[in-house]
């Protein structure tokens, strides 16, 4: 590897480890056919009147069409475990105590496409699908989930996950529930 080469790889691994120590989006990348998907995703949360509200947003800035499972995109409630959510401190997981459907293999249509160039956000209400602990505690989340390249090739997916996001939330006693 030539300095030049070396100092360029160098510098990527810097920004990229910047990025992430910000909080910052993660990239998803996948070459196929010499398409690379350019696709950062990004978690926030609103924990206010006993509720968490979680902002999924998407950006796809490459020159392609890609596509999102429904399930994150655009669904209402939740069908399954989407987000890795942690007690802190300790780290301690969080039960997903929402359904659990079990389905036959995706087709086209438990997917989202996403433009060129454009973005999406979209919000869930994830209280009545997690096993928060009463009281006031401080937790940690992000998605850890697909993008697809291509809706022909419903195996080809590529991870995407979000930087982990903190919040805290107050969830009422059992008997106030």
């Amino acid at each position: 590897m030539d300095r030049r080469t070396a100092l360029r790889t160098a510098l990527s691994a810097a920004v990229l480890g910047a990025v992430l120590l910000a909080g910052g989006a993660v990239a998803a990348g996948s070459a196929d056919g010499g398409n690379t998907m350019n696709v950062h995703a990004s978690l926030s949360t609103e924990a206010a009147h006993e509720k968490v509200l979680v902002t999924f947003r998407i950006e796809n800035r490459g020159e392609r069409r890609v596509w999102l499972p429904r399930a994150i995109a655009s669904s209402d409630g939740l069908t399954g475990r989407l987000f890795e959510l942690h007690a802190l401190p300790g780290g301690e997981e969080v039960p997903y105590i929402g359904p659990w459907v079990k389905r036959g293999p995706l087709t086209a249509a438990d997917f989202f496409e996403l433009a060129p160039h454009s973005a999406h956000a979209h919000t869930i209400d994830i209280t009545p699908f997690y096993d928060f602990k009463p009281g006031q505690h401080e937790y940690e989340i992000r998605y850890l989930g697909d993008v697809l390249g291509d809706v022909k090739q419903l195996e080809a997916t590529s991870g995407l996950q979000t930087a982990a996001v903190r919040f805290s939330h107050t969830a009422p006693a059992a008997a106030e529930q």
